[in-house]
């Protein structure tokens, strides 16, 4: 009996089957990805926005620091008088010795052209507007350039708020420019700080973004101790009873209010202003900076 054998025959492959993810599948994935993206960009955007800010902050903060320190520069020179170290006063007493001569202040011009400065009258000048000039005596004194020259020349090292002195310029004197002044204003128009100088002049911008300036002054009754913190129109009024109101001013406090120029939400936040008001930020990073100078020079002379 033969056993027929079956041809061999191979085994069916399985059935081969693509692989890949369906719509709904996909469009979880679309939507995760972007909330992500969302997440990423809000992030970017607030962080952005607070490095903004606190650039802008720091940029004000800058700008108020230079105007009070130029500010400052001119009002502690204010009624500054020229000292001479040589007034050819004779001791009083026969054992005193060179250092114990007494000084002169506000010596005679020796061209005789400089008028005597007047401490009253050109220490400190305002008005009603927010603005103040300060001066002191314009005066040369003899200096010594550096090597290789030796020989002492006449010059001044007293410069304004713009770094000038007329006085010593091409065709200057003394008698043109006898007091160093430096005004102090804001301009409305441009929100600048500006100064002019003692060559006068439209005078030039010292910061920007300057929304508001306000000046008051530290009064002192003569013989008492009581201070009084005055605007400009109130020392003008009493100036205008009691000569030499002026003298008994003995420090300035300058307000500045700053503000910046990028969109910073603030809802509802409010501020005090220069002015001793609540206001409203506006939507803008807004600044208030004082400062109290005393006048050191000033009194009754």
């Amino acid at each position: 009996m033969k056993h027929h054998l079956a041809p061999f025959m191979p085994a069916p492959h399985p059935t081969l089957r693509q692989c890949g993810v369906t719509l709904i599948e996909l469009m979880v994935g679309i939507a995760i990805g972007l909330i992500v993206v969302a997440v990423a960009l809000g992030a970017l955007m607030a962080s952005r926005g607070i490095s903004g800010s606190v650039s802008e902050a720091t940029s004000l903060q800058q700008q108020a620091s230079y105007a009070f320190r130029v500010i400052g520069q001119q009002i502690r020179q204010a009624g500054s008088l020229e000292l001479s170290l040589n007034p050819s006063i004779a001791p009083t007493a026969s054992d005193a010795n060179a250092a114990m001569a007494p000084v002169a202040f506000d010596p005679p011009d020796p061209a005789g052209t400089r008028p005597p400065f007047s401490r009253a009258s050109s220490t400190l000048v305002a008005d009603t507007t927010p603005s103040f000039t300060v001066g002191y005596q314009n005066y040369t004194e003899t200096i010594t350039p550096p090597p290789p020259a030796s020989t002492p020349v006449v010059s001044s090292l007293l410069r304004d708020c713009l770094g000038q002195n007329p006085a010593i310029g091409s065709g200057g004197s003394l008698a043109s420019t006898p007091v160093i002044t430096s005004k102090f204003q804001r301009n409305t128009n441009t929100n600048e700080l500006v100064c002019v100088g003692a060559g006068g002049g439209s005078g030039q911008p010292i910061i920007g973004n300057v929304t508001d300036m306000q000046v008051r002054y530290v009064q002192q009754t003569p013989n008492t101790t009581n201070l009084q913190y005055l605007p400009a129109s109130g020392v003008i009024a009493n100036a205008a009873s009691a000569a030499g109101t002026w003298t008994n001013v003995y420090a300035v406090e300058v307000c500045l209010e700053l503000t910046g120029t990028e969109h910073a939400p603030t809802a509802d936040a409010t501020y005090i202003n220069c002015s001793g008001a609540t206001t409203s930020y506006g939507n803008r990073l807004r600044m208030v900076f004082r400062n109290v100078y005393q006048i050191r020079s000033q009194g009754q002379v």
